[in-house]
C-alpha cells in the first residue's frame, strides 16, 4: 500500500499524540479512529490506552503513534500534540514536550490562562450552541487534527460518514464544526 502524503509530505518520522481527559469522554474511540485513518493511508500505527479504576469520571488517555516505518516502542515519549478535554489532563501535560508540541484544550470552564504551546477552544459551549452536546469529543478531535494533522482530516471525515445512524451523522457534523473552529484561528 502506498503511503499517502499528509500535509504536503510523506510521514516518515514518528508522530505521537495524546488524547487525555476523563473516562466516558470517548478518548479510546478517538484514538482508534485516528489509528484507522492512519492505516487507511498506508501508515504504521499503534494505539494504547490507560484509565483509572473508575471507567467514568476518572483520568483516561489514549496515545496514538503514527509513522511511515515500523514502530519499535508503542508508548508516547515526546508527544507532538496533546488534546486535553479536562483541566486535570491539561495540568498533567502543560509542561511536557518542547517548542514543537501543541496542547489543545477545552477552555469553556478553564480558570487558567493559555500558556506557551497551548491553544484553547470553547468545545463544550460551542457543542451546546450547535446542539451537538453528545459529540463534543468529535468537535475537539476535528480542531486538534486541523492543527496537528497526524492523519488527513478527509480520511477521518470519510470514516465517520460510513456510520449510517443518527450518532454517526452527529459525530460527522461535530467533527466538521471542529475543523471549522480551528481554521478560523
Amino acid at each position: 500500500m502506498k503511503v499517502r502524503a499528509i500535509d504536503g509530505a510523506r510521514l516518515e518520522e514518528r508522530r505521537e499524540i495524546v488524547l487525555a481527559g476523563s473516562g466516558g469522554q470517548g478518548l479510546v474511540f478517538l484514538g482508534r479512529l485516528v489509528g484507522e485513518a492512519a492505516a487507511r493511508n498506508g501508515l504504521r500505527t499503534v494505539q494504547t490506552q490507560s484509565y483509572g479504576v473508575a471507567s467514568r469520571g476518572g483520568f483516561s488517555k489514549s496515545e496514538v503513534i503514527v509513522a511511515g516505518k515500523p514502530i519499535a516502542y508503542p508508548m508516547a515519549m515526546k508527544p507532538w500534540g496533546i488534546l486535553a478535554l479536562t483541566d486535570q489532563a491539561r495540568g498533567m501535560y502543560a509542561d511536557s514536550g518542547d517548542g514543537e508540541r501543541l496542547l489543545v484544550y477545552d477552555d469553556t470552564y478553564s480558570k487558567t490562562v493559555q500558556g506557551q504551546g497551548e491553544m484553547g477552544f470553547p468545545f463544550i459551549s460551542e457543542a451546546r450552541r450547535l446542539g451537538l452536546d453528545t459529540s463534543m469529543n468529535m468537535m475537539a478531535l476535528g480542531a486538534f487534527l486541523t492543527l496537528r494533522p497526524v492523519v488527513p482530516i478527509e480520511t477521518v471525515a470519510e470514516i465517520l460518514s460510513e456510520a449510517d445512524d443518527e450518532l454517526g451523522r452527529t459525530n460527522a457534523k461535530a467533527f466538521a464544526a471542529g475543523v471549522s473552529l480551528a481554521r478560523k484561528r
